[in-house]
């Protein structure tokens, strides 16, 4: 995905970072200590920017989800309990071959 539109801050962050006095470079070692300013730092996160971030937290959640269902389908042939309907397996032929052919248009 390519963003375009950065928003009202058209500022280039590596210029301010490399003007800012309080940042070392990460070079310098273990010893090497950042200044505090006592200042705090304000973040302006867009609206694309949460919906992004809902995005990932809905993705991670259904992949849990979706392992949790692996895995007592895993049990259940294991244990030669596994029933499918032939009813639920016509309609996910349908809905994957039906959106096969919206993605050809």
């Amino acid at each position: 995905m390519k963003i375009t539109h950065r928003g009202p801050a058209d500022t280039d962050l590596s210029k301010l970072i490399g003007n800012d006095k309080t940042v070392k470079s990460a070079g310098g070692g273990a010893d090497s200590k950042v200044k505090e300013s006592g200042a705090s730092a304000k973040v302006d996160i867009s609206p694309e920017a949460r919906k992004m971030q809902r995005v990932a937290e809905l993705a991670k959640q259904g992949d849990e989800l979706r392992a949790e269902k692996v895995k007592k389908i895993k049990e259940q042939v294991e244990q030669g309990t596994y029933e499918v309907k032939s009813e639920d397996v016509a309609k996910s032929i349908l809905r994957s071959e039906v959106a096969h052919l919206l993605e050809k248009k």
